[in-house]
């Protein structure tokens, strides 16, 4: 009987057998594991793009079409591409240093941008060349032989896209997943190409021109698809927000942890760097808060893999007598302010003029500082207006890292 919670090895295109020798695991997601694979899959891709580049290369010198040409062209900017890919896997796991204190796990994003970059100007410059050809069709010169060994070329592009794709699924990289959708695109580029010299054979010569423009558009749209990506990823995308719920509930299930708030999610390859507060009774001593947070750190990384996470501890003394109160009065001014997302670190203070009142308000992103100033002096008339006692009101202002209200 198998056992359920160990990883079920992948289907891999005739490569199973070695490519679980090469991890040496069944879970091809761990970090070791993955950067193997990463690296043999681009090395891999680099070799028979070199094979496709020079085949395809020859037939178009051959025939004289324009869109094999190119077809050749887009192969030979998967061997830089691939190359890339081969060298981020062996970078990304290189242990962290004092100019890098976490890590070179970015650096499979920054292969992602350098893929799509490639294949924008691949794109273009096959675009620019199949309308070259619109404007001025040629006859061409077309084998059966030809036909024949550009099929082949089209089945070896069809396994390495099956086996790049699969095993992205089984490493959960985005770059391999990048490199697959490259690998599949330039199939549908070659079935046009094939249909396009299909169709010259047969009298029709701007068949090759069209190819050459289908092809130019499935490679730009890859391009554009795959540089949003790796750019929102390097720029700081907010996290998912299945994540920041799974976070909180992990926190919040611990006794003794009254409120979580401020989640804050960097991601450096597969590892997350995470910062949050807890809220905590302001009677317990340093030592069970400190015990507190530590438990509730293990908790979160044994529960969210790869990540090492760290605790602000915020003490709210909620004896005194008007918190409740306050608290209250709080819920239900934020209820009626769209612009307020939540409010936390509630604190009040006791003098011989009366009570000071101090809060933090996470406001909404890129709020102008004027509506910060409104909000904050009617939230003030609203709490003096039910709270006669209060004799200074002050109001920390924040906003979300979160990407939303958390």
């Amino acid at each position: 009987m198998s056992d359920p919670a160990r990883p079920k090895p992948p289907f891999l295109w005739g490569l199973g057998a070695f490519a679980r020798r090469l991890a040496g695991t069944p879970d091809f997601a761990q970090p070791e594991a993955r950067k193997r694979l990463g690296m043999f899959q681009g090395w891999l891709s680099v070799a028979l793009s070199i094979l496709l580049a020079l085949t395809k290369g020859v037939l178009a010198w051959l025939s004289g079409s324009i869109a094999l040409l190119a077809d050749a062209v887009n192969n030979t900017a998967d061997i830089v591409s691939s190359s890339v890919i081969a060298l981020s896997f062996a970078w990304s796991r290189r242990p962290r240093d004092h100019g890098h204190p976490f890590g070179h796990g970015r650096i499979e994003h920054i292969a992602t941008l350098v893929l799509s970059l490639a294949l924008l100007a691949v794109g273009f410059d096959v675009g620019r060349a199949g309308v070259q050809r619109l404007l001025h069709p040629r006859p061409l010169e077309v084998s059966q032989l030809l036909l024949a060994v550009l099929f082949l070329t089209l089945l070896v592009k069809t396994w390495l896209a099956l086996f790049t794709r699969t095993l992205a699924r089984a490493t959960r990289s985005d770059t391999l997943a990048a490199d697959a959708w490259n690998h599949i695109f330039d199939i549908l580029s070659t079935a046009l190409v094939f249909l396009g010299l299909i169709g010259a054979r047969f009298g029709m010569p701007a068949l090759d021109g069209w190819a050459g423009v289908g092809v130019a558009g499935f490679i730009f749209f890859t391009g554009a698809r795959y540089l949003r990506s790796s750019i929102n990823v390097l720029l700081g995308e907010a996290p998912d927000p299945a994540l920041l719920v799974r976070i909180r509930t992990i926190t919040l299930a611990q006794a003794g942890v009254q409120g979580a708030h401020e989640v804050v999610i960097n991601t450096y390859g597969d590892q997350l760097m995470i910062s949050l507060h807890i809220e905590v009774d302001a009677a317990r001593t340093a030592r069970d808060v400190h015990d507190l947070a530590e438990r509730v750190e293990r908790q979160i990384e044994a529960q969210v893999p790869d990540s090492k996470v760290i605790i602000h501890v915020d003490p709210v003394d909620r004896s005194h007598p008007a918190f409740a109160a306050a608290e209250e009065l709080l819920h239900a001014f934020c209820a009626t302010e769209l612009h307020i997302e939540e409010f936390h670190d509630l604190r009040l203070d006791d003098t011989a003029d009366g009570i000071n009142l101090s809060v933090d308000m996470m406001l909404q992103l890129n709020l102008p500082a004027d509506a910060q100033h409104d909000i904050e002096m009617r939230a003030e008339k609203y709490l003096r207006a039910q709270l006669p006692s209060l004799r200074r009101v002050t109001f920390h202002r924040e906003t979300s890292y979160s990407g939303a209200a958390e």
